[in-house]
């Protein structure tokens, strides 16, 4: 196995765990436990400069026993509220934001890192009150460790201090919108190559793809979300014996037990052990994840508009900023290159084809689901028009058929509900703007 199928492999695990509560805290009471080691053997306060001596005063057992059990039972009180606020705020995204946008709550590093320093202060605290019994004659150790647990004391008052803001800041619905905004933003360049890489994939007509003799086709060894596909090594294969390969699925796409994900094309059948390598190729997990799924983050602002029109919570403002970020990410995503059906490989002769996400994809995701949620608020109508004209600026018109599509149901469906004359009035003014550019300015 190379490195770029290994990293392929890796990818939805470090996903995995950096949208989990433990991985932080426990990396961060590994390195706790180290210092208290280091305060223990290693260092030694008559060593110190003379400047940090100061603020490292000789300390009893008695006094350090007492700091530290203090300490202790105060940083575990916090630590228990801050857990309790984690699942509020989980619980209130969970029923207004959807469920789905736990996952964008459980990446925030703000949040391991506080939860990590409390638990890390407390195992300071308790490694220290285990060995200080037996270092009655060391009273630069017991020193070290009051010291240390007095400066790991100020930094939890001042990350408790944070977590309150943070939490209270968090749970803003234009916070949340702005946070899977800008994960799109910072994912953009990954999931939409630039068009010079890689250099030895050129694109070519889907009718110059022959099949070989051979069709071998490869199933899913289990039921799941395709979450990452290892092209580059479906396009830089090495056996002779392979002409192409055809990729049935995509990241982000169901697949049911032995359902069909890639037919192998070659000269001549398979081995077993080769078939077996291409089942690697093909990553199938639990849950969607944003790695190749440039509709991921797409879909999250897009469940929070619709929560936000559902009649439980009737809020349109909410919708119109999910609206103005979504035509901000079909801006950036109009920018760039989006992959070819089907490319070859120059130096193997290698051909992939594949079904791939496309500009009009990642358009009918983001309006589609909105328009048919929001027909009965003239308001969001009017704004999905506005931002498909935007979008069609912004674009120079290459995508204009399209749009023009969007704003065509955006239109018959608005005027499907009664709607007062002056409404009406605004919604043809908005429409033609789109419908004639030139004569709409």
């Amino acid at each position: 196995m190379n490195l770029t199928s290994l990293s392929d492999r890796l990818k939805p695990y470090w996903e995995s765990l950096s949208t989990s509560y433990w991985f932080i805290p426990v990396c961060m009471m590994v390195a706790s436990g180290i210092i208290c080691g280091a305060c223990l053997v290693i260092v030694q306060r008559a060593n110190l400069p003379d400047t940090v001596l100061h603020f490292v005063p000789l300390v009893t057992q008695t006094g350090a026993l007492q700091l530290l059990a203090t300490l202790a039972t105060a940083i575990i009180t916090a630590t228990s509220i801050a857990f309790s606020m984690t699942l509020v705020a989980l619980t209130l995204a969970s029923s207004q934001f959807g469920p789905r946008l736990i996952r964008t709550f459980m990446n925030d590093r703000g949040t391991q890192v506080v939860l990590g320093t409390l638990v890390s202060t407390f195992l300071f605290c308790m490694i220290s009150l285990h060995h200080i019994s037996a270092i009655q004659e060391n009273q630069d150790a017991i020193s070290l460790l009051c010291a240390v647990s007095v400066v790991l004391g100020v930094v939890d008052v001042v990350v408790i201090i944070y977590f309150i803001h943070h939490v209270s800041t968090s749970i803003q619905a234009d916070h949340v919108i702005r946070r899977c905004f800008e994960e799109l933003c910072r994912d953009i360049a990954a999931l939409l190559p630039k068009p010079e890489s890689p250099a030895s994939l050129r694109a070519i007509a889907k009718a110059l793809i022959t099949p070989a003799e051979e069709l071998t086709v490869i199933r899913a060894p289990r039921e799941g979300y395709i979450q990452n596909i290892n092209y580059d090594v479906l396009t830089t294969l090495s056996t002779d014996i392979v002409a192409g390969v055809e990729v049935l699925g995509r990241s982000g796409d169901h697949v049911f037990p032995d359902a069909e994900v890639l037919i192998v094309h070659s000269h001549c059948p398979l081995p077993d052990n080769v078939q077996k390598q291409f089942e690697q190729y093909i990553i199938i997990g639990n849950s969607r994840t944003p790695i190749q799924d440039p509709e991921f983050a797409v879909g999250q602002l897009v469940e929070i508009a619709l929560r936000a029109l559902s009649p439980g919570i009737n809020d349109p403002f909410t919708a119109i900023t999910c609206l103005d970020r979504l035509t901000s990410a079909c801006i950036l995503m109009s920018r760039r290159e989006f992959p070819h059906e089907c490319v070859i490989n120059e130096n193997t002769d290698k051909w992939l084809k594949r079904r791939t996400f496309t500009f009009e994809g990642v358009v009918d995701k983001s309006f589609d689901q909105i328009r048919q949620a929001g027909k009965k608020h003239v308001a969001i109508g009017l704004h999905i028009l506005l931002c498909l004209d935007v979008l069609n600026g912004q674009t120079k018109g290459r995508y204009h058929h399209i749009l023009l599509g969007h704003a065509i149901a955006t239109k018959d469906l608005l005027k499907s509900e009664p709607i007062v004359k002056k409404d009406d009035a605004a919604i043809d003014i908005a429409f033609n703007r789109l419908k004639d550019p030139s004569g709409g300015q």
